[in-house]
């Protein structure tokens, strides 16, 4: 039974690490606080199974895992460094389960040699405890293409969850920014849920955001098209007005802001390429000031 290890269980790390400790794979939970049950409350994917969990660093003696999944906050990578010292080796896969289009380039000087593999993440949750997550839809990683990424989906067959490899991988990474650089920002800046995308003016708004961040997309090899852009500032303003972001709930809870991942992202892709990214560069110092 091949052993997996997770750094990161909040909302969406607790979503994939229950299924699989249901499943009955050997699922190790790196985590700040102490819990020693999974629950996943859920109306498409409830789950209630036994968890193992460690506190400390120091308390892994079994690495390298040959699979490590990180679902912290990009800008939380390099204080997870201790976890990656005991977990990670040559022979190990670490999968980021990231927001933004950097991870490969965040983890590979920290993870002593291990493959990294990128995904694009779709997990709707709130972290009610340790461990006790309410899930609210979907639960999909998609991988780029390869034998790693094959791997892994594997793991979760037979699961709720829905991880596959893909071949458009590039072009899913950037759609999923391109969401994020819109409701992220917009929803922690004014502290509201997803009704906010029906206020006048957002529209437009919206639709600046995604102008910068498709034009720079398409430079790094994404197939998005700007006739794409009116049907999803549409879809915003059909969103559950309960439906909040991870950057919202980061901003109501007082923690620090995941901004450069995202903004900063394509800030800095767009500067490679010449193209201008004032709307970003704008949400990236209003959201650095919170």
């Amino acid at each position: 039974m091949p052993r997996i290890a997770f750094v990161g269980v909040g909302s969406v790390g607790t979503f994939f690490a229950a299924h699989l400790a249901a499943a009955g794979h050997d699922v190790l939970a790196c985590a700040r606080r102490g819990f020693d049950t999974y629950v996943v409350e859920s109306p498409e994917a409830p789950v209630t199974t036994p968890a193992r969990v460690v506190t400390d660093p120091a308390a892994v003696t079994d690495g390298p895992y040959p699979w490590v999944v990180v679902a912290v906050k990009a800008h939380q990578t390099a204080d997870a460094a201790p976890w990656f010292g005991r977990l990670c080796g040559p022979g190990s896969v670490v999968v980021a389960v990231q927001n933004g289009v950097e991870a490969t380039e965040r983890f590979t000087p920290l993870v002593n040699g291990a493959a990294v593999v990128p995904s694009v993440v779709y997990c709707g949750a709130e972290l009610q405890a340790p461990g006790h997550i309410h899930h609210h839809a979907r639960g999909t990683l998609m991988l780029p293409e390869g034998e790693a990424s094959a791997g892994f989906a594997q793991l979760f067959a037979g699961t709720p969850a829905d991880v596959r490899p893909i071949p458009t991988y590039v072009t899913e990474a950037w759609r999923k920014l391109s969401i994020n650089v819109v409701v992220n920002g917009i929803t922690a800046l004014t502290q509201r849920r997803m009704g906010v995308m029906r206020e006048p003016g957002i529209a437009d708004l919206a639709e600046s955001v995604l102008r910068e961040c498709y034009a720079v997309a398409r430079a790094e090899g994404a197939d998005l098209a700007d006739d794409d852009i009116g049907g999803l500032v549409a879809s915003f303003a059909k969103l559950n007005d309960a439906g909040g972001t991870s950057m919202l709930y980061d901003r109501l809870a007082g923690r620090p802001l995941e901004h450069d991942a995202l903004y900063g992202a394509v800030i800095r892709a767009g500067e490679r390429h010449g193209i201008p990214t004032p709307t970003h560069r704008t949400f990236s110092a209003l959201l650095s000031a919170c």
